[in-house]
């Protein structure tokens, strides 16, 4: 099995730990739609800083993905109020 290290700044590198800080910043929703906004905003600059590398298809599906996770937990959590 092949595996990897990234290297301390690196493109990678430098991606997961912008993904970890973007993650932790809007993990739970708070009620109210400029939340959400300000979510989308900040993916969006994520998705354009890495758009011209090698993992820009990488980064959009894991932005996109943490819109749905955010989503389907708020509207799991409204459900149960």
């Amino acid at each position: 099995m092949a595996s990897t290290k990234f290297e301390k700044g690196s493109e990678e590198w430098q991606f997961f730990k912008d993904y970890y800080i973007f993650r932790q910043q809007f993990y739970k929703a708070d009620d109210g739609d400029s939340w959400f906004e300000e979510m989308m905003k900040s993916g969006e600059l994520l998705i354009e800083k890495y758009s011209k590398t090698n993992i820009s298809k990488y980064v959009q599906s894991l932005v996109f993905s943490h819109f749905e996770d955010v989503e389907r937990r708020y509207r799991k959590e409204m459900k149960g109020n």
